[in-house]
């Protein structure tokens, strides 16, 4: 039946009774659809109430078996219990029932056996809808995290970081990113790597980061920052809580050029393709898929972490897409790049230093040598496996790990606008030497994000 009473089927059967006994065999047929498409009876059933040959039978069924009085006890009783779960509840409901009837009012011993002899699905049906509360109970966010508003995310520019070709971009549009080197673990504490990457040069720069949080972050964000020989002007970051955070966007404020900020599209993944790549090329290249948990290999992963960034943008030379076209047929892209450059040749060839800044990097590259650097990163990368061995060995053999518990702060070079920028000390926040609350924090985040402008080759993303 459809959503017609069983009164009102059975005033409309009537009405198309009449109406069918008079009927010729055309329209018999034509009053049998009819009355199946109303009532969605099957046709032999409803030809047979049209016929008089069957009834409707009413079916007054067995009443209620738990009447207001039980249910009002079970509520009451459920409460008193602490709101259990029902299969619970019914396993244990002769001991609460007992509890409730010595400490807080007497129960009828007709609703008490009532009570007993109740399923825990009737008790489910009976409670539908009472609020199940409990002592400090709040909602559960089923959503891992993500209901907690990040304040400096939501006011962030959201739009990808490839909207424009990197050879229509100046040197200082850098994309940053992080991976992990938990070893495929990512229980319990590990290092990260920040890699940074400037996507009209290819210059990049790693940095570990202990756990990702977002003090350390900025640490590693600062001494990448130190690594280039140019100003940033744009920083693309997916939509990471390390870098989304009021520490950042504070000390991105602090600054004398400040950068634009702006972040990946939710769920596109190659808005941030130029880090990406290097993550993989640069970073995966390097540490492979290891496990570095010990707390003492910082001082020594930055070491390493900067030679091989040397080694990288002084003498690895990498192309740069310059044209792409869809093929004639549509199959794929024909894609043009220029020739092999290092990214240091780069950087020389946009003519974005001054004199000073290019005289210093050039004096830089003379004092460096390609395979001297590559041995002695992996002499590093030697002398770091041996350390972490030594940890997971007494890790694993419930040895004392003090030795291994020292993290020896990042050793950070100033930028080159030389801003000293937002760091923290311990427990105190600073900003150019100058302490600073929590609040003060939060509001300069929030003043520079409602004040930054993206730079001229940006604005066309933003349709500004």
């Amino acid at each position: 039946m459809g959503n017609m009473s069983r009164m009102a089927t059975n005033e409309y059967i009537g009405a198309k009774r009449r109406a069918y006994a008079q009927a010729n065999r055309a329209k018999r047929s034509r009053i049998l659809d009819e009355v199946c498409e109303t009532t969605g009876y099957e046709r032999k059933y409803a030809n047979r109430l049209l016929t008089g040959n069957r009834k409707f039978r009413e079916r007054k069924g067995r009443g209620k078996t738990y009447g207001d009085d039980v249910a009002a006890v079970l509520k009451k009783v459920w409460r008193e219990a602490g709101c259990p779960c029902l299969p619970y509840f019914k396993a244990e409901a002769e001991r609460w029932a007992e509890e409730y009837a010595t400490q807080v009012a007497h129960i009828k011993p007709d609703i008490r056996a009532k009570l007993l002899a109740m399923s825990d699905r009737t008790m489910s049906r009976l409670l539908s809808g009472e609020p199940r509360v409990k002592p400090g109970w709040t909602k559960a966010n089923k959503r891992s995290g993500r209901g907690v508003r990040n304040e400096v995310k939501d006011n962030t520019p959201c739009a990808s970081g490839e909207a424009v070709m990197a050879c229509n971009v100046p040197p200082g549009d850098a994309q940053i990113d992080t991976f992990a080197l938990g070893g495929g673990d990512p229980s319990d504490n590990f290092f990260w790597i920040l890699d940074g990457t400037d996507r009209k040069t290819q210059w990049t720069v790693l940095c570990p980061t202990w756990n990702r949080g977002q003090h350390a972050t900025l640490e590693a964000l600062r001494h990448i920052e130190g690594k280039f020989p140019f100003d940033i002007l744009a920083m693309h970051s997916d939509n990471g809580g390390e870098a989304l955070n009021s520490h950042v966007a504070a000390y991105l404020g602090s600054k004398t050029r400040k950068p634009f900020l702006w972040r990946s599209r939710p769920r596109n993944s190659n808005d941030n393709a130029h880090v990406e790549e290097k993550n993989r090329s640069s970073g995966r290249q390097l540490f492979g898929e290891v496990r570095l948990d010990c707390p003492s290999l910082q001082d020594e992963l930055v070491k390493l972490c900067d030679d091989w960034s040397d080694f990288r943008n002084f003498f690895c030379p990498c192309k740069m897409l310059v044209s792409k076209e869809k093929r004639p047929d549509g199959k794929g892209y024909k894609c043009k790049y220029d020739k092999p450059r290092t990214p240091y040749q780069r950087v020389l060839d946009e003519h974005v230093l001054t004199p000073r800044q290019e005289t210093a990097l050039k004096a830089y590259r003379a004092r460096l040598s390609g395979m001297d650097l590559y041995r002695r990163v992996c002499k590093r990368l030697r002398k770091i496996r041996r350390i972490q061995a030594a940890y997971d060995k007494a890790k694993h053999a419930g040895d004392d790990l003090s030795p291994f518990a020292a993290r020896p702060a990042l050793a950070l070079r100033a930028t080159p606008s030389g801003t000293a920028g937002l760091h923290r000390e311990g427990t105190r926040h600073t900003v150019n030497n100058q302490r600073i609350s929590r609040a003060e924090e939060r509001r300069l985040s929030v003043q520079y994000l409602a004040n930054q402008k993206p730079p001229s080759y940006l604005q066309s993303v933003f349709s500004i």
